[in-house]
C-alpha cells in the first residue's frame, strides 16, 4: 500500500471493496455553532459526540462482541486515522466555510447540526440539497426561533433541542437507523459482509444510548439482532 496515499473523507482505498470500511456507508455529521465550532472551545463535548457517534469505536467487551471487524482488518494506526475522516463528526464556526464543506460532499448523507442563529442563516441554503438527511437545531430558546425563522422550515428540520445530552441520544439513534436501513440495502444486494457490520455497527450504537440513559431501546436492539445473525448466517452459507 502507498503510504503517500492523501486521505479524506470520501475515500479510504485499501484492500477490496468487501474490506473497505469506507464504502459501508455515506453518512457523516456536520456542526455549525459560533463557539463549539472552534477548535479550542467544547473540546469535552466534541470529544464525546465523536465517539459515541463513531461506529468504528468499540467502547467495551460487549461492543467488541457484536463487532470485532474493525480490530480484526486494520491495525490500529490506520482505524485511528479513519475515524477523523468516515462518519465522523465535523465542526465548523463559519458559515460561508460549512457551506463549502456540505456543497463540497453532495455523495454523503449529512447529519446536520446548527445552533439557532447559525441555523437561521445556513438552513434556508442546505434545506433542498440532497445530501442533507437530517437537521437538528441545538439551542436555548425554542419557542424564539420557531417564531422567527424556524417555523418555514419544519418538514425539514429533524428536531430542536435545548440540552446537549437530549441531542446526542437523538443523533446516535437516527444514525444507527440509517446504519440499519443500509445494512438492509446491503443485504438485499446480496452483500452480506456489509449488511453485517452495518447492523453491528447500528448495534453499537443503541448500546450506547443505553448507557445515555435512553429507555427505548429494546426494541430496536431486538430487531438489530435479529438482522445481525440473519446476515451472519448468509455470510457463513456463503463461504
Amino acid at each position: 500500500m502507498n503510504d503517500n496515499v492523501a486521505y479524506d473523507s470520501s475515500a479510504i482505498p485499501y484492500f477490496d471493496d468487501d474490506r473497505d470500511l469506507s464504502r459501508y456507508s455515506d453518512h457523516l455529521t456536520v456542526w455549525l455553532d459560533k463557539y463549539i465550532g472552534r477548535p479550542e472551545e467544547s473540546v469535552g463535548l466534541k470529544a464525546q459526540f465523536k465517539t459515541i457517534t463513531q461506529p468504528l469505536e468499540t467502547l467495551n467487551k460487549t461492543e467488541e462482541d457484536v463487532d470485532e471487524t474493525p480490530n480484526v482488518m486494520i491495525n490500529p494506526d490506520m482505524l485511528e486515522k479513519l475515524k477523523d475522516r468516515i462518519y465522523c463528526v465535523k465542526a465548523f464556526f463559519d458559515p460561508a466555510e460549512c457551506l463549502k464543506y456540505i456543497r463540497s460532499n453532495s455523495d454523503k448523507k449529512i447529519f446536520f447540526i446548527s445552533s439557532g442563529s447559525m441555523g437561521e442563516k445556513i438552513v434556508p441554503d442546505i434545506a433542498a440539497l440532497p445530501q442533507i438527511h437530517g437537521v437538528y437545531i441545538f439551542c436555548g430558546n425554542i419557542s424564539h426561533h420557531v417564531k422567527t425563522w424556524a417555523m418555514e422550515y419544519v418538514d425539514n428540520i429533524s428536531a430542536m433541542l435545548e440540552h446537549q445530552d437530549d441531542l446526542l441520544v437523538r443523533l446516535t439513534k437516527d444514525i444507527a437507523e440509517y446504519l440499519q436501513n443500509k445494512g438492509d440495502h446491503h443485504f438485499t444486494q446480496g452483500e452480506n459482509v456489509k449488511a453485517r457490520n452495518c447492523y453491528a455497527w447500528a448495534t453499537k450504537l443503541i448500546l450506547r444510548t443505553q448507557q445515555l440513559g435512553d429507555t427505548n431501546y429494546k426494541k430496536p436492539l431486538t430487531i438489530l439482532n435479529a438482522k445481525r445473525e440473519k446476515a451472519e448466517s448468509s455470510c457463513e452459507s456463503s463461504q
